[in-house]
């Protein structure tokens, strides 16, 4: 072969390597690489820390963001036999949860909104003066009632030897979850994670009756609004 021909040859091996790096580059600018193990940045040391367990908390909306995710992503594919440790306060210990304010609930909540989430139970309860029992008791009058107290129900034996009254704080801990407020009960209603859905559906449950009794004071009157109407 002539020096002329391999010269040529070359000129061909080049220009073919040249178009398949063109492509290959402009496909990369078509549909670029996804990669959530990375940050779109270059931090200034290392990660910051991710508080696991305020992520378990607010799973999934707290996440909503891309750019939280990929933080997190980032900060556990970084993490390298490390346990995760809670966000701790001055004297070394776990800041509490502090359980939600019934009385500022109530006071923000609105019958009418209690009124429409409690649609999903009319299949299992009835909310009328005089109406029927159903799968469960009927719910007129229920603020205040004594438990397991509605006549010609049967109730669980667990129902049956709670005791008590149907006050607004044990609506609220029973409608957050009725298995772990009340183990055997035969409700099957898996409950209400929002405090403020719980509290409207109270709200709307003391309208139904008369004389109910007077809602919980707000822990703090700074943080009372006027009070909502029926």
């Amino acid at each position: 072969m002539t020096k002329s021909r391999w010269f040529l040859a070359g000129i061909s091996v080049t220009g073919c390597l040249t178009l398949i790096w063109s492509l290959n580059w402009f496909a990369g600018e078509l549909f670029p690489e996804d990669n959530p193990g990375r940050l779109a940045y270059a931090p200034e040391g290392d990660i910051p820390p991710v508080d696991l367990e305020s992520v378990q908390r607010g799973w999934p909306s707290n996440l909503a963001d891309q750019g939280e995710r990929n933080r997190l992503i980032a900060y556990l594919h970084d993490t390298k036999d490390t346990a995760p440790q809670p966000t701790a306060i001055a004297s070394g210990k776990a800041e509490p949860e502090q359980p939600p304010d019934l009385g500022t609930l109530l006071a923000n909540a609105r019958a009418a909104d209690g009124e429409a989430k409690a649609r999903a139970c009319v299949s299992c309860h009835d909310f009328t003066s005089g109406g029927p029992d159903r799968i469960g008791p009927n719910l007129w009058g229920v603020i205040g009632r004594n438990v397991a107290s509605q006549q010609g129900f049967t109730y669980s034996s667990a129902m049956q030897s709670h005791g008590g009254r149907w006050t607004y704080e044990m609506l609220f801990e029973f409608l957050g979850s009725p298995a772990r407020s009340m183990p055997g009960t035969k409700m099957t209603f898996a409950g209400m994670r929002r405090p403020e859905d719980r509290a409207a559906v109270i709200r709307y449950l003391a309208t139904l009756g008369a004389n109910p009794p007077p809602f919980p004071q707000p822990q703090s009157v700074a943080m009372m609004p006027a009070a909502a109407a029926n």
